[in-house]
Order: structure tokens, then sequence, then C-alpha cells
């Protein structure tokens, strides 16, 4: 049974493209109505991907960004991956964190790009229709026995995935002595923000490019 939608805000203007539009389609105004409200729905379902890069050089500052991320983020669907010897697999684990890494995680990572495709669609698998968090440290191993370039290349393909979520991806700067700043940047460009852990503190890095007449302002 239809009834009768009144919309605030929806003028004389509109309302006239809509009537004019649905002439030329051979519908009715309501069905291109149903539509777009549909794909909006359909739109808002879909949890968007946040994607943060963390920088570290020491165990307690990652430790204290665990635990305030743990403590703020109750009720959310919990994820972590990587090398089950990892201090921050272990931590998060330890804490009731899901642990979405694929076994054998030494044989897999041999083979890095296939590995992490297929973690990362594993990481989409459990945590669909959820509010996630995780914390991954498989990128920042990649880039320590692998290079900076390949782990790049693989932050860039968990975007394509369209996960969702928040997804927090610390490197240790003691373990990556092996990169360039070229590659290092690139690392930056491939997440949304960039934060520097400092015992009890996070710190963001914030990049703009300029050029060399503003540096004389």
């Amino acid at each position: 049974m239809s009834k009768v939608l009144y919309v605030r805000g929806f003028n004389d203007k509109l309302h006239q493209t809509l009537d004019d539009q649905a002439k030329k389609e051979g519908i009715s105004p309501a069905s291109i109505l149903e539509n777009a409200f549909e794909e909006w729905l359909k739109n808002k379902q879909n949890i968007p991907t946040r994607h943060f890069l963390v920088l570290y050089a020491d165990d307690e500052s990652l430790q204290n960004f665990m635990k305030k991320v743990s403590d703020l983020n109750e009720g959310w669907f919990n994820v972590t991956l990587g090398p089950e010897s990892h201090a921050g697999v272990k931590y998060l684990k330890k804490h009731g964190w899901y642990d979405a890494t694929l076994s054998p995680y030494a044989q897999g990572i041999k083979n890095p790009e296939k590995y992490s495709s297929k973690v990362f669609d594993n990481v989409r698998k459990v945590s669909a229709n959820k509010q996630t968090c995780v914390i991954g440290f498989m990128t920042e191993d990649i880039a320590h026995h692998h290079s900076v370039e390949k782990a790049s290349k693989i932050e860039g393909m968990y975007d394509s995935k369209n996960v969702g979520g928040v997804m927090f991806c610390p490197y240790d700067m003691r373990k990556i002595s092996n990169f360039n700043f070229i590659n290092m940047f690139e690392i930056f460009e491939k997440h949304e923000r960039v934060f520097v852990l400092k015992n009890n503190e996070i710190n963001e890095i914030i990049i703009n490019k300029t050029n060399c007449a503003k540096l004389f302002l």
C-alpha cells in the first residue's frame, strides 16, 4: 500500500525537474525516488576503510598504544594479523583479539603478494557487517624481510579489498634499515594519516606539498 511522503526542502523547481525526468524515462517520480533511496542506503551500509600508519621505535610505546586502542574500542570486532612470534600479535591475542593470519605463515609469506591477498580476504570475510578495528604487523614484517617497496605495494592492496573499518599498520623503525626515503614516502602516501609513538604520546605527522618560494614566506 502506497503512502504520501512529505519531504522538507524539496522545492518546486526540484519537483518539476523530477517530473520532467520521469516523463522522459516513462516511469513514475516515485520510482526514481525509490531507486535513489535504495542506492543511498546501499552506500551507507558499506563501511568505509580508514587506513593509518603508526611508526614506533620501542616496545613500550607500542604496548601503550595497543592498550589505548583496546580500551577505546570496546564493542568493536578486533582483529590482528602477522607472525605469531611478534610481541604485538601476542599481546593482542592475549587480550581477546581475533587472529586472522593464515597458517602456515612462514611458508606463505615467502610469496607476500599472493599470501597477503588471501589474508586480507580472510579479514573481510570474518569482519563482514561488523564495526572492525585491525592492528596488523604483516606489512611491517614484509618490509623487514623483503623490502619497503613491496610492503608499500601490499598496503595499496589492502585498500582495494574494501575491508572497511579502521586499520592500523605499525612499523618498527629499528627493523627497517634497508630503506631509502623515497620508498618510505610511498608508505606514507598509502595511508590516510601517519602517527609516531613516543613513550605514552601519539604524535601526528602532517605532510603538505609546497614550493621553494614558500620557504621564504
